[in-house]
């Protein structure tokens, strides 16, 4: 993925940024990835050089900074639909919940694409 691009999430744009400059995003020192809904950003650590772990590859970097993408996406698409609560307990701001969608969105993908289905 390239390292800023800028998507339609229902009508709103939000820019994608992959940085691993921690000085302008001190976000990225907690987190792998982060959903400014405020400024409509999604911000994904760039894991290629320094690895998610030691013993990982780029292409299993790759992998999780996509999971992350993919992860940040859906937390846009659940505020900008209206789901979006204050509380942490609630289910649109459920990590477990917006990871399930995250790590299974392509598979879903490929059965529905098999089934020719997504129109």
């Amino acid at each position: 993925m390239k390292n800023n691009k800028k998507i339609d999430v229902l009508g709103t744009e939000y820019n994608i940024v992959i940085s691993k400059d921690r000085e302008k995003y001190p976000v990225l020192y907690e987190a792998i990835g982060e959903t400014c809904f405020a400024n409509r950003q999604i911000l994904v650590n760039d894991l290629i050089e320094e690895q998610y772990e030691a013993r990982d590859s780029e292409e299993n970097s790759k992998m999780v900074m996509s999971r992350v993408t993919r992860h940040e996406i859906i937390h846009a698409f659940l505020y900008e639909s209206g789901l979006n609560s204050n509380s942490f307990d609630q289910w649109a701001r459920n990590e477990e919940m917006v990871d399930y969608f995250a790590i299974q969105m392509p598979k879903m993908y490929k059965a529905f694409k098999e089934l020719d289905i997504l129109e």
